[in-house]
């Protein structure tokens, strides 16, 4: 090649050039504005997940469902355990209904009830004896749910505050004993069921609905209905290789959790798995289903984050539910995250078997 073809080709002005630059810049912005639908979710979504996220840790953890049973008997005219009852009523972070103890234990280990509270029959007379100068110790029974760290310590601050409001000093020994077994969690105990929960969401919406919309770029949809390939064998298999790439996330998660963390897992891990399954499957589904309302990858990629983020602020992922405004609770109720970790808390920090946990699967499924 000659120098003067050489010089046809190399352009002769390589100085740098802020016109080429926004040339650039204006092409990408128009790409944006003629995809309408991308642009009402750049814009929209960002609003709507700071709100929900505003509106969810806005709030404190209030009316937690405990079980009082005040048995206690006056003794010289005086009632401490009325007084208890009195002052933890008038406590807006716990929800007292009132009930039998030994009922009240069965209630939490089914999840109805975070706690348990026994006011025993000896209780005034006990504390009376005790400011008397006798040497007696003076207690007051809880069975509490220690799977949500937060909501139990709201419970355990809201007693020692009744007891401090009715009884004036500390002397009162709280007696706690825990539900499920008794077993203590740590933080990756309690954060692994909402991490398993929230990857498949987040992940598996991801990677079905690109692979939807890639065989819809690519033509490849087209020519698959060209061919005898029925639309159920299709559907079916989809269903088949991202729930293959489903398990195999969550088996990552679980190894690292269960084996390098040591995360509990009180249940079946045979239940899990088939419990993790049906889950996926649920979401494979929901996948196939966005998929098709994406036009290209980047609607595709965005239905991700329009999916999860909402589900973590009102699945109970980061915040309790309880600790949700009223207003907002329901809602949780829409989120499918929520579902997810009450199945995988239930299996691994409660052990409940499928009998406890028939009706979270049918509405993790559905």
């Amino acid at each position: 090649m000659s120098k003067k073809d050489k010089s046809e080709i190399i352009p002769k002005n390589l100085n740098f050039s802020f016109k080429r630059v926004m040339a650039i810049a204006s092409k990408t912005i128009n790409q944006f504005r003629r995809d309408r639908r991308t642009m009402a979710l750049l814009f929209v979504v960002p609003i709507v997940i700071m709100l929900i996220f505003g509106l969810a840790f806005s709030g404190e953890v209030k009316n937690v469902p405990i079980i009082l049973d005040n048995q206690d008997v006056e003794y010289l005219s005086t009632n401490f355990g009325l007084n208890l009852t009195e002052s933890l009523q008038a406590d807006n972070s716990v929800d007292i209904t009132v009930g039998d103890y030994s009922e009240g234990i069965d209630l939490v280990e089914i999840g109805k009830f975070y706690a348990a509270v026994l006011i025993p029959d000896n209780f005034s007379e006990s504390i009376v004896q005790m400011h008397m100068g006798a040497d007696i110790t003076v207690n007051l029974f809880i069975y509490v749910d220690a799977t949500k760290p937060t909501i139990r310590a709201s419970v355990i601050g809201a007693i020692h505050s009744a007891l401090d409001e009715a009884m004036g000093d500390k002397g009162i020994n709280v007696v706690q004993e825990i539900a499920h077994g008794g077993a203590e969690f740590t933080g990756i105990d309690v954060g692994i069921p909402a991490v398993i929960a929230f990857v498949l969401i987040f992940l598996l919406v991801i990677v079905g609905t690109i692979t939807v919309v890639r065989e819809k770029i690519q033509g490849t949809q087209n020519r698959l209905y060209s061919t005898p390939l029925r639309s159920s064998e299709r559907l079916l298999g989809y269903v088949i290789g991202l729930l293959l790439i489903a398990l195999i996330m969550i088996t990552l998660v679980l190894i690292f959790g269960v084996v390098v963390f040591g995360a509990k897992v009180q249940g079946n891990v045979f239940l899990l798995i088939f419990a993790v399954t049906l889950f996926g499957l649920a979401h494979v589904f929901l996948a196939v289903f966005l998929g098709n309302f994406a036009q290209n990858e980047m609607q595709a990629i965005q239905f991700a984050p329009l999916t999860a983020l909402p589900s973590m602020a009102l699945g109970g992922m980061l915040v309790p539910i309880v600790s949700l405004p009223v207003w907002l609770q329901p809602l949780s109720y829409l989120v499918p995250l929520t579902y997810g970790i009450n199945l995988f808390e239930g299996i691994m920090l409660r052990g409940w078997g499928f009998a406890e946990l028939w009706v979270e699967i049918g509405r993790a499924h559905v």
